[in-house]
């Protein structure tokens, strides 16, 4: 199996290794963006060439031992490709396709598997690596997640292997019909109700957790949003998040709570550590999601 263009590798199948994704001094260690609208900072730190290689080989690892021939391609997906990372807050997102054979349906490995996968890669610890999570989606190489669509070019990196058919790109009008889908009313208020009701009994030193849930929710409305206002799918899903607030922000006539909200999660420190500032950004991050249901329905 041969690589895509994105990572090409010159080893035989047996001992080839993931390329390294980064070259040292290529990403600067840190940046901040401030909007032309308004008076915030959101603070980008994307992770060093050795981090981030490193997190590399260890996924990549863990899924040659764990699925051997049954390993398609592992790709890896936002912030850490496109720059706008913030250091303990944003995770690493893997994209690992199977063959059918290993699979439990389109998204879950076999249990068999699934211990195979814990137990070569249980060791790694994400705070070694200033992430919230390894996230990492099992899919299958057959039949792509039907409420899902294929990633665009520019918004990931392909690790090992080549990307299936199934989860090619598709045409702008298949991208902004799914958003237009993804921002019906029920949807978002469903996703508010449910942010809300993981977060109403849990203990102080947990609510960071549901604050990086309500960020992941925010952020994926955003981009359907943002797809809908420029009818340029492609373009807006390689928005930095920094540019991606700002047009959001402008085009729903926002009181300014999604810029709250990142700006709250960029001292990602004070909000594991306190409580109370936690709980602004949260409500923040809530504020901003009935900002998206008000703007749904007119």
């Amino acid at each position: 199996m041969n690589a895509d263009k994105e990572g090409s590798f010159s080893k035989p199948p047996s001992c080839r290794a993931p390329k390294p994704l980064i070259k040292a001094n290529s990403v600067p260690c840190s940046k901040q963006k401030r909007t032309s609208r308004m008076e915030w900072t959101v603070r980008f730190d994307p992770p060093s060439p050795e981090t981030l290689n490193r997190a590399v080989g260890l996924v990549v690892s863990a899924c040659r031992t764990a699925f051997a021939q049954n390993l398609v391609c592992v790709t890896l997906k936002g912030s850490a490709v496109k720059g706008d990372f913030i250091p303990g807050y944003s995770d690493f997102d893997f994209h690992v396709f199977l063959k059918p054979e290993v699979m439990d349906g389109e998204d879950v490995p076999k249990a068999k598997y699934a211990v195979q996968f814990q137990r070569a890669f249980g060791q790694v610890d994400p705070a070694d690596f200033e992430v919230s999570q390894f996230q990492i989606y099992f899919i299958n190489s057959e039949k792509y997640p039907k409420d899902w669509v294929p990633p665009v070019k520019g918004t990931y990196r392909i690790l090992w292997g080549s990307l299936p058919e199934t989860a090619k790109e598709l045409d702008d009008d298949a991208y902004i019909r799914f958003a237009e889908q993804h921002l019906s009313l029920s949807s978002i208020e469903y996703s508010r109700r449910s942010n809300v009701a993981k977060f109403v009994d849990k203990p102080d030193t947990q609510i960071a957790h549901n604050v990086r849930l309500v960020g992941a929710t925010l952020k994926n409305y955003m981009y359907s949003i943002s797809i809908l206002l420029t009818k340029e799918p492609k373009a807006a899903f390689k928005l930095e998040l920094d540019k991606m607030i700002t047009m959001v922000e402008k085009g729903i006539g926002s009181e300014g709570h999604f810029s709250n909200f990142f700006e709250y999660v960029s001292d990602w420190d004070r909000v594991r550590q306190d409580h109370d500032y936690a709980r602004k950004a949260f409500t923040e991050g809530i504020k901003a999601l009935d900002e998206i249901a008000h703007w749904a329905t007119r």
